[in-house]
């Protein structure tokens, strides 16, 4: 089953009829096309629902926080939380001569939510992700092709920016474990109908296929990867575990009626956290909240947001004491913080 990866320019339209409290936010998506040149960029169209109102009601979260305010004039996608949760990469799409490009900005934790430009040029830089030191940005970009490949920059934007894959696969989405020598990352070799995890190392070993899957996530121990899959059974997108060899694969979220997608690791290496539209809004409609659950199945997954908006790509801090997600609450696509209920 074709999947495709979330990251363009979202507008807002209303929805006719409704209520002025809730409105369809149309976002711009990206997959994969394979062609008689190999794979190439294939642009579509996919709307989900925001609320008007941002106040977070769940027992399960103290407060939320805006950490990007851009009013709609930019648009965030994917971001990475910084080793020491002090400051976020974030993929900002802006128009530029007509046409929507992304690249990556910087943005501090704590302060001012100014935002500082890491990379330039008329590219989709998308899907970063900080080394375990936070010393570089992995990330993907079509600098130098057609589709996606890998790059590393600095995160202080010194020297200049590193490419890392060189087939003509579309590489994506890069994972690093905590000592930077593991870089895992989804794949779609041309003609391959099945999205693959990939992994290399830092000194230049040849990429690796492990799996077939999407959105891998190492663990901070660097010993399991999470990655999404489909489920036979139900034709929906689950949560898998597995050892970084591809062996042990575990199945962790189930049900016929959610996806559940873009999962990450808190510190413990035992508790993640992802988004699933296994529940229903106010209106009795289907949209993504965060979750968490254990590995070890010690917890049940537990519902956080239960905001009528759309809620995506949660990431924890490095205390756990915080998660990070994309949402659409306030009609608006903004990183939002919210602080987890002991």
């Amino acid at each position: 089953m074709k999947k495709v990866i979330t990251m363009i320019f979202v507008t807002i339209v209303f929805l006719t009829g409704c209520s002025t409290q809730y409105r369809m936010v149309k976002k711009t998506e990206v997959s994969s096309k394979t062609t008689n040149k190999g794979e190439e960029i294939q642009v579509k169209q996919q709307t989900y629902i925001a609320f008007k109102e941002v106040i977070e009601r769940s027992p399960n979260v103290k407060a939320v926080t805006r950490m990007t305010d851009l009013k709609g004039t930019k648009q965030p996608t994917f971001y990475s939380v910084s080793p020491s949760s002090s400051e976020i990469t974030v993929q900002i799409w802006e128009e530029d001569k007509g046409k929507w490009i992304s690249n990556l900005w910087k943005l501090k934790t704590s302060g001012s939510t100014a935002l500082t430009r890491l990379t330039n040029g008329n590219y989709y830089d998308d899907g970063p992700c900080y080394s375990g030191d936070g010393s570089n940005i992995y990330f993907s970009s079509n600098r130098s092709s057609e589709t996606l490949k890998i790059f590393r920059v600095k995160s202080d934007g010194a020297g200049g920016i590193t490419k890392l894959t060189q087939s003509n696969s579309y590489d994506a989405y890069p994972s690093i474990s905590a000592n930077s020598q593991g870089i895992y990352f989804m794949s779609k070799p041309y003609n391959a109908e099945e999205w693959q995890i990939w992994s290399m190392t830092y000194n230049g070993q040849l990429p690796t296929q492990i799996k077939e899957g999407e959105f891998s996530r190492v663990s901070p121990d660097g010993k399991s990867v999470l990655f999404t899959s489909v489920d036979k059974k139900s034709n929906k997108s689950k949560i898998w575990t597995m050892n970084v060899e591809g062996t042990n694969v575990t199945q962790l979220t189930f049900g016929k009626g959610s996806n559940d997608m873009f999962p990450s690791w808190a510190n413990d290496n035992n508790t993640i956290t992802y988004c699933s539209d296994m529940s229903k809004d106010s209106n009795g409609k289907k949209n993504f909240d965060i979750w968490v659950m254990s590995v070890d199945g010690s917890t049940p997954p537990i519902q956080l947001t239960t905001n009528g908006s759309t809620d995506l790509l949660p990431q924890f801090s490095d205390d756990g004491k915080y998660i990070y997600f994309l949402t659409n609450r306030g009609f608006d696509w903004d990183i939002w913080r919210m602080e987890i209920a002991d």
